[in-house]
């Protein structure tokens, strides 16, 4: 029931993303890996229909792929932010390839936008970056709001790409640390963790409990023009969309 209702949802958010006009059939199959893939595009007698729909103009419409693959509206109020962080910000996630309105929500969390923020542990600045992490990002001054975010979005990147989309694995091991993940499997059972994830998400996206998703999806086209939709990453060269479900 579980595989059939993720069809559904995929074949669904297939046919949002096809060219106004198109004949939206989709595909599965299942690789030699034991991979299942999803195409709109039929490759023989292994490739299976389940999703089939009528020859017709379809008016285009919000995607909704993850927020990682589409611009979105900042979702703290700019009056509760400075201003001058906005521009740095979106300067970081457009170099990075994150949201800007996560950013804003961990910028948030992290240090309520003080610059100078630094705690008992050592980490520094806006987004309170550990000495070691810093020195990884090539971060020069933790105090200097350019180069905190930029190495801050950077670090945030590799750990949304190392969890594979997977946002409250990403923000554990932001606040926690990737041994501590490792170790559980899961997000930590701290208290602190478990409080900063939820606190981080509940502005990001409005839910008030921790969203643990149990398939990541990629999205992107293949050379040749087909859609690929799987669940497992795709190559670097591929521009992916993920939804997490």
């Amino acid at each position: 029931m579980v595989r059939n209702a993720v069809a559904a949802f995929i074949a669904a958010l297939i046919v949002s993303l096809v060219p106004p006009v198109a004949h939206a059939d989709i595909y599965q199959y299942t690789d030699a890996s034991g991979v299942l893939h999803f195409t709109n595009v039929s490759g023989g007698k292994n490739h299976k229909r389940v999703q089939s729909e009528p020859r017709q103009k379809i008016q285009p419409e919000a995607s909704s792929l993850s927020q990682e693959a589409r611009p979105s509206t900042n979702r703290i109020s700019s009056a509760n932010m400075p201003s001058a962080y906005l521009d740095i910000i979106q300067t970081a996630c457009n170099r990075h390839g994150v949201d800007p309105a996560l950013v804003h929500a961990l910028v948030k969390v992290e240090s309520d936008f003080n610059p100078y923020a630094l705690s008992k542990k050592g980490a520094m600045g806006l987004m309170q970056l550990m000495p070691q992490t810093a020195m990884d990002m090539n971060v020069q001054n933790s105090f200097s709001p350019n180069d905190n975010v930029d190495g801050g979005v950077k670090y945030l990147r590799y750990l949304i790409d190392r969890y594979e989309g997977n946002l409250s694995l990403a923000l554990a091991a932001y606040n926690s640390g990737e041994t501590a993940v490792k170790k559980w499997g899961a997000i930590p059972p701290f208290k602190e963790t478990r409080n900063y994830v939820q606190r981080v998400l509940k502005l990001y996206n409005g839910k008030n409990k921790l969203h643990v998703p149990r398939y990541t999806i990629y999205m992107g086209y293949a050379d040749d023009g087909s859609l690929l939709v799987t669940d497992t990453p795709l190559p670097k060269r591929i521009k992916t969309a993920r939804k997490d479900l």
